[in-house]
Parts: structure tokens; sequence; C-alpha cells
């Protein structure tokens, strides 16, 4: 009786949650109608006040609260075997990054010679940049470091300095450092959120990298290993796969029909290279001006795009209309359509002889389909409907029922998905409440109780092998593997903690944020940026030395996250991908909100996993190890980079420097965790 009064009272809260919402929709909708005009409002003032400056119209978070004294500059450290040559990286940036072109000739990625400024709050770019000498950018180190050349025992410490120095203000905020060392060369990457603002940037072009692997590997072990996908937080959200496959039909069939309408009606050529039409009647007029329609709509879009990305200033706001007339006259001319052709086209439709042809035409077809075809029509539904009682599927797909048989289950899927997902809708509300308010621990710790400085140190470990850990520990679907890698970091992060248990209570529950990066982040050139980048989830997460009775409670913890955050995850995808939170609330509340979570959740987990660790610079060397720095922002003081490519795990940190030099102590313990832990 309980447990049902427990459920219900549940349901309860979950009704009033939703309701809230509901009740805060309308103001959302003009939260977001105010926030949108009054940025266009702004960037308008401030691209007529600086005509020389390109104002940024970013919505990303990481964009709001950059500040000059805590920049978000991205470190990327790459491990490249062989011989350091440093001419060759450097007349690859200048071929592939500062100096190429598009087909247009203009240049492809402007920004990375562009000075960041900022203007009434806002980032802008120098349109100016003729001061520009990639000589400040590709840089090759031939300091010594304390006494001693660079080398793999004190590169930790030379990169972390380097970590630690701001890029001068008065340059394009990218840099690439390469190190030579005895036996490989190392290039530090820096860069902040706004040189990656180029539309057709990618990571991988920045990093010159690309993946060598060039075939599919398959390992054979336990079935845990074979359906490793699960194991990431990424692939906790199933795609609802049914209604994709319904609109993918109903999209074969409109191409299908649009497909025959285009041959049966397109008069500027055909398919199969025949002479074109003449307009002779209403309806291969009105299918024409259909076309002429359709693809000035998609010449004007593409257009659109090209002048946006160049910020051109002849295609906006009451140029709009003009060209779009003029790509419609265009198409009406490549077509040969005229005033005479369209008015002959209407009369000769309008001539009481085709009148009553067309007339006498469809009667026709009607008796012929309505009686005379009817027995036929039986013999094949009867036939399909035979075929689908003893086969499960018919030929005969053009019928009722093949076509029954092929979208009623579809439908019927799709509306359980539909309603699968309306019921997470529900609960959304309840569940963001409770993870961003209730479920949060308020115990106090060291990270608290510091001032931050907004300059940045790092650490990372050795290379642990995969394949000693799983001799050493048996994992299965219920211990996983990714369960002791997260056992492991709360281990060393309580470690960290005891070293100031003079000053701060050691937390017994640590709040974090937990997101994860796919390795087409670092070597894909097509398609969206944000592809290889997870949603957030919010980890709580134990803290204590690892032991088996540890990862079961953290793999229930992550059981309890699949179930309960899905939106949370969905939400945070759609900020990474299209800046959904941000455009809902003004700049002032979205930065006092991010102020006040960051403070909650000091720490933030980055996983960072790929089916192998094969790399290659674009220039055809081997490249040994990537390893990326997510730079902790606003109140968030610690950012913790687990890095799984193929059987290599590493741990990469970055913290402000009032957390160092005990850092280092995060890494060191991670590294002895996982190579010496027995469960």
């Amino acid at each position: 009786m309980e447990k049902i009064f427990n459920k219900l009272k549940y349901l309860l809260k979950t009704l009033l949650c939703f309701l809230i919402a509901c009740m805060l929709l309308p103001i959302i909708i003009l939260s977001f109608v105010a926030a949108h005009y009054s940025n266009q409002l702004v960037y308008y003032v401030l691209s007529t006040k600086y005509p020389n400056l390109l104002i940024s119209q970013s919505k990303k978070i990481r964009t709001l609260i950059d500040t000059p004294r805590n920049a978000g500059i991205f470190h990327f450290l790459l491990q490249i075997r062989g011989p350091c040559d440093f001419d060759k990286i450097k007349q690859y940036y200048e071929q592939y990054l500062t100096n190429a072109r598009d087909k247009a000739g203009y240049l492809k990625f402007p920004k990375l010679r562009q000075q960041l400024v900022t203007c009434w709050g806002h980032y802008a770019w120098v349109k100016d940049s003729s001061s520009f000498n990639v000589n400040n950018h590709i840089l090759l180190n031939t300091e010594v470091y304390r006494g001693r050349s660079v080398n793999d025992g004190n590169i930790q410490e030379f990169v972390s300095d380097l970590a630690r120095k701001y890029i001068p203000s008065d340059l394009p905020q990218w840099q690439v450092i390469v190190i030579p060392t005895s036996l490989r060369a190392s290039t530090l990457t820096r860069e902040t959120e706004g040189s990656t603002e180029e539309d057709d940037l990618h990571i991988s072009e920045m990093l010159m990298l690309e993946d060598n692997s060039d075939q599919l590997v398959v390992e054979f072990g336990d079935t845990y290993r074979r359906n490793s996908r699960n194991q990431n937080l990424a692939y906790f959200v199933r795609k609802p796969h049914h209604i994709e496959n319904l609109l993918r039909h109903i999209g074969q069939l409109i191409v299908n029909v649009w497909s025959k309408f285009n041959y049966n009606f397109e008069s500027l050529e055909t398919p199969d290279d025949c002479n074109r039409l003449k307009i002779t009647c209403l309806s291969q007029l009105l299918s024409l001006l259909l076309f002429i329609l359709i693809q000035a709509l998609i010449s004007w879009w593409n257009l659109r795009k090209i002048a946006k990305k160049r910020s051109f200033q002849y295609l906006k706001y009451r140029s709009n209309t003009l060209t779009f007339n003029q790509l419609l006259m265009q198409e009406a001319k490549r077509r040969n359509l005229s005033w005479k052709i369209a008015k002959n086209a209407l009369l000769t439709s309008c001539h009481p002889v085709n009148i009553v042809s067309t007339l006498a035409a469809i009667i026709v077809q009607i008796n012929i389909n309505g009686i005379i075809l009817i027995p036929y029509h039986i013999y094949c539904e009867l036939f399909a409907l035979r075929e689908l009682i003893f086969k499960g599927q018919t030929t005969l797909t053009s019928s009722y029922c093949g076509r029954l048989s092929i979208y009623v289950p579809l439908v019927v899927y799709a509306q359980i998905e539909f309603i699968k997902i309306c019921w997470e809708l529900f609960k959304a509300p309840v569940n963001i409440y409770e993870e961003l308010f209730e479920y949060t621990t308020r115990e106090p710790n060291i990270l608290h109780m510091k001032s931050y400085s907004g300059r940045k140190i790092v650490s990372f470990s050795k290379s642990i092998d995969a394949q000693r850990l799983r001799q050493r520990v048996s994992f299965n679907k219920d211990f996983r593997e990714s369960d002791f890698t997260l056992a492991c970091v709360a281990g060393a992060i309580y470690d960290y903690f005891k070293t100031y248990a003079d000053s701060a209570p050691v937390p017994q529950t640590l709040n974090t944020t937990c997101r994860t990066i796919a390795k087409g982040y670092f070597t894909e050139r097509l398609g969206d940026k944000a592809d290889n980048i997870g949603g957030v989830v919010f980890l709580q997460l134990p803290l204590k030395i690892p032991d088996r009775k540890h990862v079961q409670q953290i793999h229930s913890i992550i059981e309890k996250i699949r179930s309960k955050q899905v939106m949370i995850y969905l939400a945070s995808m759609g900020q990474t991908k299209h800046d959904m939170i941000t455009a809902l609330l003004p700049r002032v509340l979205t930065k006092i909100c991010i102020n006040y979570f960051s403070f909650n959740f000091p720490v933030t987990i980055t996983k960072i996993h790929g089916e192998n660790s094969e790399f290659q610079t674009l220039w055809g060397q081997q490249v040994d190890d990537v390893l990326l720095f997510r730079p902790p922002q606003s109140k968030t003081c610690l950012s913790l980079n687990i890095h799984r490519f193929g059987d290599k795990y590493r741990l990469a940190i970055m913290a402000d420097t009032e957390l160092g030099p005990d850092h280092s102590q995060i890494s060191r313990s991670f590294e002895n965790y996982m190579e010496n832990a027995t469960l």
C-alpha cells in the first residue's frame, strides 16, 4: 500500500511540475522573442557604429561567459612520431588554413587572420587583417626549460607553463607551438572558442589530423566488449528509429512522385534528352510555374547562405525581395516562359472543344477504373492478401494490401514511439527540477573555498594499457570497464581532497557534469562540427577509494541517469548544435544562471572515445597520442578529460592555477588505481 501511495505522490508531483512548465511556456516564448530582437538590434547598432568590425552573433555558452581574465582557450597536445620538420608544418598551415581560398577566390577562413576584440560586451573581429603574420602563430620552441632541454621527462611542466600564459590580445587568438624532443615532436595547439567560429572550420583542420585506419577493427572477447557503444553516455539515448523509418518512407514516396512529375512536365530538359515540351495547356503552365518557383527558392537560399557567410551587404533586408524577383525572372527566361506563352496556354485550355475533350477523358478514365477493372483489382488484392498470410510479404506493393502491410506497422510503432516521447516530455520538468535542486549535494569542499585567478595549468597521466586492465579485472554487463574508469577518477579526486583535509572536509559526493566526445571530433572534416559532441548529464560522483562496491554504486547511478536525464541530455545537445537554451533568455539572465550552476558543479568530466588510436598528420607522420584539455570557465575550476582511443587510457587535466601544484596528484592517483586497484 505504501508503494502505491508513493507512486501516486510522485505522479502528482510530476503533474504539478508539468503544469507549472506549461504556465511558464508563454513567458519563455516572450523571452525568446525579446532576446532575439534585442540581439538583432544590438548587432545592427554595433555594425553601423563600428563598420570596421565584424560583430559576433554567437550564442554559445563559452562565448557568453568568456572574459579576458578567464579565457576559454582549448589546448590540444599531439605527440608526433619521427623527426621534427618545422618548415613543412608551417607550410601546411599556410596552405590549408591561413592562405586557403574558396572557389570564388575569397579567404576560406578569414577569422584566423583577424584580431579578436570586445565591443560593448560582444566579441568582434577586426576586418582589416593586413598586419597578420603567420610567424606569430606557428612557433618553434628552441628554449630550454629550467636549465634543460625539453624532453619526455619535463614536457608536462613545460606545457603547463605555456597553458598559464595568455595569447597576446593584439593577435588572432590561436597558436601552434612545435616542441622538438629526443624521440618525437610535440605540437601544442591553443585556440579560443572564437577562432573556431568559422562555419566550415573543423578542429581536425586546425590540428592537421586525419584517421589513417582504413578498415574496421573487429574485436573478440566478452559480450560487453562487442557492445562497447553502450558503455558510453553518448549512446544512452536511443534514436526514435520507427518515426525515422516512417518519415524516410514518406520522403521516398514524395521523391518518386516528384521525379515522375518532373519527367512529365519539366520543359527545360528531360532525362532522355528529348526536345523541350511546348506549353499548350493550363496544367503544363502551372507545372512550369511550380518548377520556376522551387528553383528560384533553392537559388535564393544558396545565395543567402553565401552572403551570410561572407557578410555581403547586397542580400539583406529590402534587397531580399529584389534578389528573389531577379531569380524568378532568370528561371523564367531559362525556360522560355513569357506572358504571350502563358496567355496562349490559358486561352487554349479555355477553348470549348478542349474543355469537352478533357471532361470526356475524365469520364472514360472513371468508367475504366471504376467498372471495367474492378474484377482485376479484386484479384490483385486477394493475391496480395494470400501472399501476406502465407509468406509474410507481398510483391504487389502497389495494391492496397501491400501498402497497408508496409505503412500500418510503421504508423503503429511510430505512434508507440511518439507516446513514449510524450511521456518523457511529461516527466521532463520534474526530472530537471530534481536533478538540479533536490539531488545535488550541498557538502562544502575545498573547491568552493578558493578564489580563482582564471589562468590555467595542466597535467596528464601516462598511457595505460586496457588489455592489461582486463586481464587483471573481470568485467561484464553489470560491472563495466567505463564504470571502473569513473571509479578511478573518483578515487583520484578523493585523494586530492584528502591533501586539504585540514582546511576543508572531504565530501562523500561531488557534483559534476559529464559529456562525451567521439574521435571524429579530431579527424572529420565534413558534416556538422557538433555531431561528435554528446550532451551533458549531471553526475553525483561518490568519492572513495575504488572497490567493487564503489564500481557497482557508480553503475547504478549511471543507469539512473539513463532513465531520468534523457531530456537534460537532449536539451544540452540542442544547445550545442542550435544554441537552443541561450536563445530563450537574455544574456544577463543567462550569465547569472551559468554562474549559479557552475558554482554547484565545479568539476566537469569529458569522456573522449574512439574505436582505435590511429592518427596521422596531413603531411604523413604518425601521431602516437592526442590529448584535449577543455578549459574550465565561470565558477567551474577543474576539467578532467578521460581519453580512450582503442586500448589506451589517458587522463588530461586542466585546472585553475589556484589548484596547483597539487592538481598533478589527480593524474598520479588515476594511474595508480587504473594499474593496481584490485576488486
